[in-house]
């Protein structure tokens, strides 16, 4: 720990309170409905950024004992399948009837020279994840004992600069959430406007009729079947070395689908591989949908591969502008979220692609549309990455004003 100002001291998070064990439950237990027998149960998945109430569980009172919260209670996740949720923690305050599961421990602090938001604030400082992380790293399990916790160090300036802290963190974060708050409805904002441009471009006259809508003069309805070829993929075998060691032939998975593009992939096959297996090769001809994993994933193809069994290659005639193709699954893929079937993985077949209606216009003025649309988003993209990268400024000066809070630097 670094030199800290004079009049500070440092304590161990067990030296200035205690931690609580959660209540252990049967889950034929577990109640519907509320009422003055019965408490609310906090779990780990509850603690976010913020308090979320969603998904609560409701015991008997008779389980809890004195395990009911109080205010500035500090909520910890001890226990939970996911690294990035163990360690998590949050104050609690203003609840009524709440308790908290066995995968949670409560630190309820007791010394009355301790500002419990302080300790907070400095609970989602670097010096307390980086200590997590050096407490769990090489483990494979996801827990903490309060054994750990309570050696944890914080550093502590007397109670009034304590308060003095807190206050100047309080006003600054709350002025930095808000502007990240309008920045994230911005780019909503963004996905609204390209959402909504999509809809003009493939029903400029606004025909709310589900199906087969009004089109201008000189459009018609064609289904991707008379106007497209749809091809499919596969896996070559695992099991067979050959088909996969030092293979030259990219072989594409939904994995490789991470932008609007697709140029290279993780996997490779060799040509063995391909000629033993149901995978196939498309070009920069086709574009490229996902029909099953990832369903309604959709990229332009720029360069040779093989695809899987999750994906079709869809080629589509003279007739058809490959961008106002891509286009239209942007626009569609909702559509075909919502028809997906399947008991474990929801896709779509490769005839309910082909029964897909999709407005025709003639040939310059699909290449209209697209160039329209593509500098749309070209615009979007610049601007969604510009609104993202402020966003991770001002959380970035969140964790600089919370270095300089606990080094004296306030």
């Amino acid at each position: 720990m670094i030199k800290l100002p004079q009049g500070w001291e440092v304590k161990k998070l067990g030296e200035i309170g205690f931690f609580i064990r959660g209540v252990s439950y049967k889950k034929e237990q577990l109640l519907s409905t509320k009422n003055e027998k019965s408490v609310y149960l906090l779990r780990a998945n509850n603690i976010q950024n913020e308090l979320n109430l969603d998904e609560l569980q409701i015991i008997p009172k008779e389980l809890v004992v004195d395990k009911i919260i109080q205010n500035n209670d500090i909520l910890f996740a001890m226990s939970s399948g996911s690294k990035h949720i163990v360690g998590k923690n949050i104050l609690l305050n203003n609840l009524n009837d709440f308790t908290f599961g066995a995968f949670c421990g409560l630190f309820r602090i007791i010394n009355l020279n301790i500002c419990h938001k302080f300790i907070a604030y400095y609970l989602r400082s670097d010096s307390y994840k980086n200590y997590i992380f050096n407490i769990s790293k090489g483990s494979n399990i996801n827990n903490l004992r309060f054994v750990d916790l309570e050696k944890f160090q914080i550093p502590l300036p007397p109670l009034k600069e304590q308060e003095r802290i807190v206050g100047i963190l309080d006003e600054s974060f709350a002025k930095i959430d808000e502007s990240i708050k309008i920045l994230e409805q911005n780019l909503l904002n963004l996905d609204e406007l390209m959402q909504s441009a999509l809809q003009k471009a493939f029903n400029p006259l606004k025909d709310n009729t589900k199906e087969n809508y009004k089109l201008p003069q000189g459009w018609e309805w064609k289904s991707l079947g008379e106007i497209c070829e749809i091809i499919g993929g596969g896996t070559p075998s695992k099991q067979i070395k050959q088909y996969w060691e030092n293979g030259t032939i990219k072989w594409a998975t939904v994995r490789d689908m991470n932008t609007e593009t697709i140029e290279d992939t993780e996997f490779r096959i060799t040509n063995l591989g391909l000629d033993n297996s149901s995978t196939n090769i498309i070009n920069q001809d086709f574009i490229l949908i996902a029909t099953r994993v990832g369903l309604g994933k959709v990229c332009l193809v720029k360069d040779t591969l093989a695809i899987n069994q999750d994906l079709k290659g869809i080629l589509p005639h003279k007739s058809l502008n490959k961008k106002y193709l891509f286009y239209f699954f942007k626009k569609n893929k909702d559509f075909l979220i919502e028809n997906g079937i399947g008991a474990t993985v929801k896709g779509v077949s490769v005839d309910f692609i082909k029964s897909l209606q999709i407005p025709l216009p003639p040939l310059k003025e699909q290449e209209q549309i697209a160039s329209y649309l593509d500098e749309l988003s070209s615009n979007v993209k610049n601007l969604k990455q510009n609104y993202q990268m402020q966003i991770k400024n001002l959380q970035e000066l969140k964790k600089s004003l919370l270095d300089k809070a606990f080094q004296g630097r306030l």
